[in-house]
């Protein structure tokens, strides 16, 4: 809906500030479901990594602030839980039986609060 501007915004892509690029996209694209996109620089320092229509940009010690936390909202929490403990990654409040939120921190502790969310056919 447009605002009184005249604009609407289309959509939101936050800048999470990460140590290792590298080590960063390994995570996102294979322990969570994410791809990447592109990388800039050279070496690289910024990258851009998608899952769905939702987009997340990786800034070497530069952009965004550590410490960051994310709401993602998933359509199967369980199966995405089982891979994150499958591949070690560090679970901060574990996965419930009542399919409640659960969180995980990428490797510069940004944390990932997990929720289920309905699919947008």
């Amino acid at each position: 809906m447009p605002s009184s501007t005249g604009s609407a915004l289309v959509h939101i892509n936050p800048i999470l500030n990460v140590s290792d690029l590298q080590a960063s996209i390994k995570f996102y694209t294979e322990v969570l479901d994410f791809e990447l996109l592109d990388t800039y620089g050279e070496p690289a320092d910024f990258g851009i990594i998608r899952w769905g229509e939702q987009e997340i940009y990786l800034c070497e010690n530069g952009q965004g602030q550590p410490g960051t936390w994310l709401a993602l909202f998933v359509t199967e929490p369980a199966a995405l839980y089982k891979q994150l403990v499958a591949n070690d990654a560090k679970i901060l409040m574990p996965y419930t039986a009542d399919g409640g939120e659960y969180r995980v921190a990428d490797p510069d502790g940004h944390v990932l609060r997990v929720f289920s969310g309905a699919s947008e056919d």
